[in-house]
């Protein structure tokens, strides 16, 4: 074979390879066959020739072709479905964007599929056509609703989900768990000051008589204030006398008596406070008595106490031959059984 035949052959080989790939990365199989459908648009912006054709984001087909008909000012589009795809009679062709970068598919939609028992679309069979806006495309909503009805039921959704993350009593969530711990809490301090409203209330009468005396001490000693002071400086006048005198001893002795007078005083103030110290501790329940007057757990032992000793002394006086020294044990259950078929027969 000569060489130029051979090129020639491989000439025409490299064309149709060259067509074939072309046509295939235009979604068009030349090796399979396939179904035809149109579809009338009035604007395809963005439709090029290779489109995919899409049923649920599968891709089932290509666009074909892109002819426009001046006679009725529409765009008619040619669809190639996959042959073993079923196409249902009424499905509407919409062309929506499936990326952010602009990309553009024709997207099938039916309401009832078809199994190819002649329930389907025929070939060449013309499809309903509309478009879809980028919102429409994105929420997946009906072309013509109002897209912000479907932000609307985003934003529910949204708000709806961070509610219950945030809030709800069934989630794990920090923010929810420090929300209830919050609660809790507050509900904690709100028990813990209506008790000790309850407490105030209880013993108004002992802090008013408490404090009525304090004041009436108080009021006393300040009525005592200008005797208490003459006595001071009558001290003072007597020990510059006795100094002039130079009775030394004498002098010691009154101030020794002015010491102890100051300290005297010192000691009545400072029992005041403690007086006072006293009462406050005893008002936020420290201490015995404190504990005494706040706390229920100690009147519960108490009770539980004199409770299990009443029972022990019953116990006693019924059965006293469990508690006489080198009784036998079964000494004791035999007892206890004639004390058991006795009761049995007095009811």
């Amino acid at each position: 074979m000569r060489n130029e035949v051979k090129i020639g052959i491989l000439a025409v080989v490299a064309i149709l390879l060259a067509f074939w790939g072309f046509k295939f990365i235009q979604g068009s199989n030349l090796f399979s066959s396939a179904q035809t459908y149109y579809v009338d648009y009035k604007d395809v912006a963005g439709l090029t020739v290779g489109t995919p054709v899409q049923i649920s984001g599968v891709n089932v087909g290509s666009v074909n072709e892109i002819r426009l008909d001046q006679v009725k000012k529409l765009v008619v589009v040619t669809l190639e479905v996959r042959k073993n795809v079923n196409v249902p009679p009424g499905t509407r062709a919409y062309i929506s964007t499936v990326s952010l970068l602009g990309e553009k598919a024709v997207q099938l939609e039916y309401d009832k599929p078809c199994f190819g028992d002649g329930d389907c679309a025929e070939n060449g069979t013309y499809l309903e056509g509309s478009s879809k806006g980028i919102l429409a495309s994105f929420l997946g909503t009906d072309p013509d609703a109002d897209p912000a009805d479907g932000i609307k039921t985003q934003i529910s959704e949204g708000l709806d989900s961070l509610q219950w993350t945030l809030f709800s009593e069934e989630s794990n969530n920090p923010i929810a768990r420090s929300s209830r711990d919050l609660a809790a809490t507050m509900e904690n301090l709100r028990a813990a000051s209506q008790r000790f409203e309850t407490l105030l209330d209880a013993n108004s009468r002992s802090i008013s008589t408490t404090t009525e005396n304090l004041a009436s001490l108080t009021t006393s000693l300040n009525g005592q204030e200008e005797s208490i002071a003459r006595i001071i400086s009558n001290a003072d006048t007597l020990s510059g006398n006795l100094s002039k005198l130079e009775l030394e001893q004498t002098v010691d002795e009154v101030n020794t008596s002015i010491v102890q007078l100051r300290g005297t005083l010192d000691n009545a103030d400072r029992a005041l406070n403690g007086v006072t110290d006293v009462l406050d501790d005893v008002q936020q329940g420290n201490g015995t008595l404190g504990k005494l007057l706040t706390d229920d757990e100690i009147y519960n032992r108490l009770n539980r106490a004199s409770l299990a000793a009443d029972t022990l002394l019953t116990d006693l006086q019924d059965r006293p031959y469990r508690y006489v020294p080198f009784k036998s044990r079964r000494r004791v259950l035999k007892f206890d059984r004639k004390d058991a078929a006795a009761e049995v027969e007095n009811n």
